[in-house]
């Protein structure tokens, strides 16, 4: 197992690496923007937006002209996902190839194209109707892409190593990498989780889309897999939830005295009392903190790979947490 490098027009991301998802209509996107606070994308290697977010929002016709790192005022990897799923839930759906030509003018580092995603439930024609469609898109984009610096992800899905294995053979080759979805309602299953994307490992890099718990984090990246985007930091804030650093879970802050240890740059300079108040301000800080703990434990990750010490690591980490070991001994069988 070793750290990886994903070489971008904007940077390298060193792998594996937790990337925050920074959504573009959510209330406090502008005071990061305006930098009054630090920016996700800042703080990590790099950031996931989804154009879903991105055409509900006032700068989208600013971020396809001007650039999406000039708005941003970053130099750092952003990918653009699709944001199929964003508009599987509203019934909706965007051509392909108005997604790639976004992506493409919008001068994102990885673009990600447009899929239907698939559900537990679906009748086993519409589920295959839904991969048969992801793939289409897939091969289309790939085939109409002109802009060469920005490298392109698949989407893939499936819910077991069947389905992806005849995704991924159905897909033409040329692709930067790829990136797996359909796992959000399945993520605390373990099980499933782990042999899906195992099944879905190659030489190209692989991005796993909505899956942010710790107890994942650490399996998957025992696994060799690369990349994974979050935004339980932000939605964690919004709950007035803190990620204890100690145990890796949340504190419901509106039921304890004092805050648990920790020495991030938010908590050295502010208290429960400022994350409880019932501000943008509030939130945005609460969330810094509990996106510090996901990145400090990535970078420890990566050091605990290069030092060859990460299993030691994760059953030390799980000595607070029962089901990182839980998901850890799952994926253990599959290296």
């Amino acid at each position: 197992m070793d750290c990886k490098i994903i070489k971008t027009a904007h940077g390298s991301i060193e792998t594996p690496a937790l990337l925050p998802v920074s959504a573009a209509s959510y209330g406090i996107w502008d005071m990061w923007i305006e930098k009054k606070f630090p920016a996700p994308w800042d703080l990590a290697q790099g950031t996931v937006l989804s154009l879903y977010h991105i055409l509900q929002y006032n700068r989208k016709d600013e971020i396809r002209e001007k650039g999406i790192h000039r708005v941003l005022k970053t130099k750092k990897p952003i990918i653009l996902d699709s944001g199929g799923f964003q508009f599987m839930k509203k019934n909706a759906e965007l051509e392909e190839e108005f997604v790639l030509r976004y992506q493409e003018e919008s001068g994102c580092d990885i673009g990600i194209t447009f899929d239907y995603p698939i559900l537990p439930g679906l009748s086993l024609e519409e589920k295959e109707n839904r991969m048969e469609r992801s793939i289409h898109n897939s091969n289309l984009a790939l085939k109409l892409k002109n802009n060469k610096k920005m490298l392109l992800y698949s989407a893939v899905h499936g819910h077991n190593p069947a389905d992806i294995k005849k995704y991924l053979k159905s897909l033409d080759s040329g692709f930067d990498g790829y990136a797996i979805g359909s796992l959000v309602p399945k993520k605390r299953d373990y099980n499933m989780l782990i042999n899906v994307v195992s099944a879905a490992r190659n030489e190209k890099p692989l991005h796993v889309f909505g899956i942010t718990g710790f107890p994942a984090l650490f399996a998957l990246s025992y696994m060799g897999i690369e990349t994974f985007d979050s935004w339980t930091y932000l939605v964690a804030a919004a709950f007035k939830e803190y990620i204890d650093p100690g145990t890796l879970k949340r504190v419901k802050l509106r039921k304890v005295k004092k805050l648990p240890e920790c020495d991030c740059f938010i908590c050295g300079d502010y208290d429960l009392n400022d994350f409880l108040e019932g501000t943008s301000e509030a939130e945005i800080l609460l969330a810094l903190h509990n996106l510090n703990v996901f990145l400090k434990e990535m970078e420890c990750v990566r050091e605990k790979i290069k030092e060859n010490e990460l299993e030691s690591y994760i059953l030390k980490k799980a000595e607070k947490n029962s089901s990182i070991k839980r998901a850890f001994l799952i994926a253990k069988q599959y290296i």
